[in-house]
Parts: C-alpha cells; sequence; structure tokens
C-alpha cells in the first residue's frame, strides 16, 4: 500500500512543479517579422494579399474555443509578453514552464518545405527575443520542421547552447511519411549530441493529411479531436519502434504530449505481443518493444480521461509502468486545459509523495535540459 500523504495542493509539494505542455498562441503575425531572406518575400505576397501570407492549412473544423470563446487565443488575450505566462503559472500554481507553440502545430503540414524550415527558425527567434530572456523560470522548445531533417539538424546544432532552451519540439501532427523513416536521423541525432529532449505535439487539424478520409467523414470537430491525437502517436510510436529508432539512438529520449494516456498501456502491450509472435518484422530490435518505451519515452498527463472514475487514473499510469515516465502537463491556455490540483487528487492515497513529486516535477527535470 502506497503510504499515505497529507498533500492537498501541488504548493504543498517538495519540488519544482513543472508544466510540461504550457502553450504560446503565437500567430503569423508575430512570426513573420523574424523571416529573413527569399522566404520573406514569399510570404509578403502579392499586393491582393496586404496581410500577407498565411503558409499554414486549415482543416476547417468549428473548434469550440471559436464558438464559445472560452480560450484566450480567440478572445483575443493572447499570452504576448512573459508576464502573461506568469499569470498562468500562478492560477495552475507552476514553478517552471516549458514554452511550447501555437500556430506552429501545424508546421509539419506546411506544404512548402523551405517556408517550413524558415518558420521554425523565425518562431526560435521570437521565443528567445519574447520569453526567454527574461524569466528565469521560463524555458522553451526550439521548433524543427520535420520537412527539411537536414535544416532541423543544423536548427538544433544553432540552439544547443541556448541555456533557456530544454527541449525540440517537432509538430507531428499529419507528418508523412510516420517517423521511424530514416529521413529524419538527422534530427535524432543531433538531439542526442545537444542533450535535448525531443519532444513529438500532434494537432487535431493533422488528420487531414493523417488521416483525409476519416476526417472528412467525421464532419465535426470532437470525434476527430478524440481520436486524432492518439491515433498520430500509436502510429508515430509504433514505426519509430518497428524500425529500430530507440535502438540506433540509444540516448534519445522522446516525449509525447497531450494525448491523455489510456492509448499508452494498450499500445505498448499490443507491441509487445506482436513482436513475440513475428520479430522478423522488427528485425532491428534487440529487446522487446516495452523495454525501450520503459527506458526512452516520456508522456504528459493532459487530457487526462476518466477522472470522473474512482481509481481509474491510478490504475492506469500503473499499467503504464509506473510514474517515472509521466510528466504532469497543463495544456494552458487551451479550453481543455488541466489544472494541477485536479491531478493531485487523483494520486493523493494512491501513491507515495516521492511517487507523486516525480510527476510534478522530479522526472521533468531529469528529462528536460533545464539549467
Amino acid at each position: 500500500m502506497p503510504t499515505q500523504t497529507a498533500v492537498r495542493s501541488v504548493e504543498d509539494l517538495n519540488t519544482t512543479v513543472v508544466d510540461a505542455d504550457f502553450h504560446l498562441t503565437e500567430g503569423i503575425e508575430e512570426i513573420r517579422p523574424y523571416v529573413d531572406g527569399p522566404m520573406e518575400k514569399m510570404l509578403v505576397g502579392s499586393s491582393s494579399y496586404s496581410g500577407g501570407v498565411d503558409p499554414y492549412p486549415s482543416s476547417g473544423d468549428l473548434h469550440p474555443s471559436v464558438v464559445t470563446g472560452r480560450t484566450r487565443v480567440f478572445n483575443e488575450e493572447k499570452l504576448a509578453t512573459p508576464a502573461d505566462v506568469r499569470e498562468g503559472m500562478d492560477l495552475l500554481g507552476i514553478d517552471r514552464v516549458s514554452l511550447d507553440p501555437g500556430i506552429q502545430l501545424a508546421l509539419g503540414m506546411v506544404h512548402h518545405d523551405q517556408v517550413a524550415a524558415a518558420l521554425a527558425t523565425a518562431y526560435n527567434e521570437y521565443l528567445l527575443d519574447t520569453f526567454l530572456n527574461e524569466d528565469d523560470a521560463l524555458y522553451g522548445s526550439a521548433v524543427v520542421a520535420p520537412q527539411r531533417p537536414d535544416l532541423a539538424a543544423e536548427e538544433i546544432d544553432d540552439r544547443a547552447d541556448e541555456s533557456s532552451v530544454a527541449a525540440v519540439f517537432l509538430p507531428s501532427g499529419g507528418v508523412n511519411p510516420p517517423l521511424g523513416d530514416r529521413r529524419y536521423d538527422p534530427i535524432y541525432d543531433a538531439c542526442e549530441r545537444a542533450d535535448l529532449p525531443l519532444l513529438l505535439h500532434n494537432v487535431s487539424g493533422g488528420a487531414i493529411t493523417s488521416f483525409p478520409i476519416q476526417h472528412q467523414a467525421f464532419g465535426r470537430h470532437m470525434p476527430t479531436h478524440v481520436v486524432s491525437h492518439p491515433m498520430q502517436h500509436m502510429v508515430n510510436l509504433t514505426h519509430m519502434l518497428t524500425t529500430g529508432v530507440p535502438e540506433r539512438f540509444p540516448d534519445l529520449r522522446i516525449v509525447f504530449q497531450e494525448a491523455g494516456l489510456g492509448w499508452v498501456p494498450y499500445l505498448v502491450n499490443r507491441l509487445d505481443y506482436e513482436y513475440y509472435g513475428q520479430r522478423q518484422d522488427a528485425p532491428v530490435l534487440k529487446r522487446p518493444p516495452s523495454e525501450y518505451v520503459d527506458e526512452q519515452c516520456y508522456f504528459t498527463s493532459q487530457p487526462v480521461e476518466g477522472m470522473d472514475k474512482p481509481g481509474y487514473v491510478a490504475q492506469v499510469i500503473r499499467l503504464m509502468g509506473g510514474e517515472h515516465n509521466l510528466m504532469f502537463a497543463s495544456d494552458y491556455p487551451h479550453h481543455d486545459f488541466d489544472h494541477a490540483d485536479d491531478l493531485l487528487r487523483q494520486l493523493t492515497g494512491e501513491f507515495d509523495r516521492k511517487a507523486i513529486e516525480a510527476i510534478f516535477g522530479g522526472t521533468a527535470t531529469e528529462v528536460y535540459r533545464f539549467r
């Protein structure tokens, strides 16, 4: 039985509470001024488009945030300054954040490869210039474009010495081919060299390129949102494992963000089942897939499904292998963000204090490169 704890709020924990997925709300208008060279002219567009070109594809979903205004983005209250970020941190009881992007979630679907790479560089300049040079509690993830792994590796090398860059962010929503393809190896190699974890984050609009027939048939945002985040992670993780990415890059730390928890034990157990039955289809692997996941893969908590079902969250965490590869994330300021204390209530009485502190900051402090 776990040691009972008297913890009522994350403020009572003896750890630096880390939010492993806290979003900025940048749009193309913030990024375009940082684009240099030939790509700058391409994004300005012709005189008939005086506002400039928006290169990010849209799925056309009527997202509930647009309709209800529950997300700060659509209230035109953007997270435009470090003070805005601090406001959200205070609301959630967070001591340190890893800032992830907004519109860059769709970067993997940008049609022009060089534009995508230029947008990644521009975003990183915007991030450093606007948020990361004034507050030592704010860290960021350097975005790279999957369309050009060679340029992505250069971008990682360029950001490796930035003390406030704690991770590499690869927008994985809609990426094709899946991330086990050898073309992405320069990205994984560069992450190892820089000692930076690789964050994989999907977007529901990624279904327009990952699952186009299903997206078209759904006809609504909700069913797309339910399945798109975990399905895209399942595809990429399965491909990465069966093509031997963790075997080839044993020091690579991979973080799967914003897909909830229940999909993880299902997929890992299914992978092991198939591996024992047909190892010839994953000849690079020297061990069962679950062992690579246990040692090199991490998962962020939001959105924690099943909080209304007693014991569900704790049981899923145990089925995942325990607390050592789970990190709290809020997904603030999106409409469905999770408060840290909501997750804490699910863990108190189920896990001892050491395990709880690992989930809320200890593991993230080991995985991310906080200086």
